[in-house]
């Protein structure tokens, strides 16, 4: 980043890299990408990956005091739509820095609202969803503010505000802008808060084609069973990428026993290496999986140009496109409906 701009308007943190695309996803507009990545800046709006999901609290929390020495008119964090990973800690940085916050849990296009201080995942509370589940970052309750006790993190000058559809999620994003406070939430919170900043755009007309690869090193069970809906050719990570010209995917093998960072970063560079290996030219590649996207894609800024759906953001990679999606991230059947749209269906 470049520390001598003086005149940021919109500075943007998350916790991992497809939660930094999804937000560029959707504040992206025709004419104006969102840079995205570690090292992104950009005077009107960037959104900068602190890859601090899967580290220990107290350097999550280094990360964000860091990252927020920046100087920028408005500033927000994204947080995991489920509850994982270390946004608590996330939070108590923003506040030694000064900051209000206002948690805002709820991204309703993506199936993700807050009522009454419970989270719902597609209308499961989140400890019920595979978000519960989660091998690595499974939350301890479905409530922000048990989460937020659990880690002693409960202080004055943070807030939790339900949003149940996108009319009550814009409204508190407003009532932030108009109190000054710092947004935390998922993608959806943080799109809303952009807007009333950079105002509303026409959406980009993202057009998919043939060869499409999609690659998948996450093991949340929602990102299997979408991959298993799909009937198409499955290629193997350990052997050379042949050239085709429909739709292939290349997918880890789900570990039997407990699944540790360490394991789940492995497979992640397994998958990046099966990519970089091959010589073979793909129009549209989807990486599913927040470690496997970083793995691949490395700490190069993206241009996000938009979305696919709720959530799946579109970047312009390596003369084409690349759709990233989290593992919990979409319907059943996201992954069917990408694959249609690039067979022209």
């Amino acid at each position: 980043m470049d520390d001598n701009i003086e005149t940021r308007l919109l500075f943007i943190t998350a916790d991992d890299r497809t939660g930094s695309l999804e937000i560029g996803g959707t504040i992206a507009v025709e004419e104006k990408p969102v840079p995205v990545g570690p090292h992104a800046d950009d005077r009107l709006c960037s959104v900068v990956d602190l890859a601090s999901r899967h580290i220990s609290p107290e350097h999550a929390l280094l990360r964000v005091l860091e990252a927020h020495q920046r100087r920028a008119k408005y500033r927000s964090h994204k947080m995991d739509a489920g509850l994982r990973g270390n946004w608590p800690h996330e939070i108590h940085a923003l506040v030694e820095l000064g900051y209000h916050v206002a948690v805002v849990p709820s991204f309703p296009d993506a199936g993700r609202r807050c009522k009454d201080g419970i989270v719902y995942i597609q209308d499961v509370p989140v400890l019920d969803s595979p978000f519960g589940a989660d091998p690595l970052t499974a939350p301890c309750s479905s409530k922000p503010i048990e989460v937020l006790e659990e880690a002693n993190c409960i202080f004055k000058e943070v807030v939790i505000w339900d949003a149940n559809d996108n009319a009550e999620l814009h409204r508190a994003t407003r009532r932030c802008l108009d109190e000054n406070r710092v947004v935390v939430g998922p993608s959806g919170a943080v799109g809303s808060y952009a807007t009333h900043i950079l105002g509303e755009g026409k959406p980009v007309s993202v057009h998919l084609s043939q060869p499409m690869l999609i690659v998948c090193g996450s093991l949340n069970a929602t990102s299997r069973d979408q991959l298993d809906r799909l009937d198409c050719v499955q290629l193997h990570l350990n052997e050379s990428m042949p050239d085709f010209n429909d739709v292939r995917i290349a997918a880890t093998a789900i570990p039997n026993g407990e699944i540790t960072n360490a394991m789940a970063e492995a497979m992640a560079q397994r998958v990046a290496k099966f990519l970089h290996d091959s010589p073979v030219d793909i129009a549209t590649l989807v990486i599913v999986g927040g470690d496997t996207v970083a793995a691949c894609v490395g700490d190069q800024t993206l241009q996000v140009v938009g979305t696919v759906e709720a959530g799946i953001p579109v970047s312009n990679y390596r003369g084409g496109l690349l759709i990233t999606k989290g593992g919990g991230i979409g319907t059943a059947n996201s992954l069917h409906n990408i694959v249609q749209r690039a067979k022209g269906m």
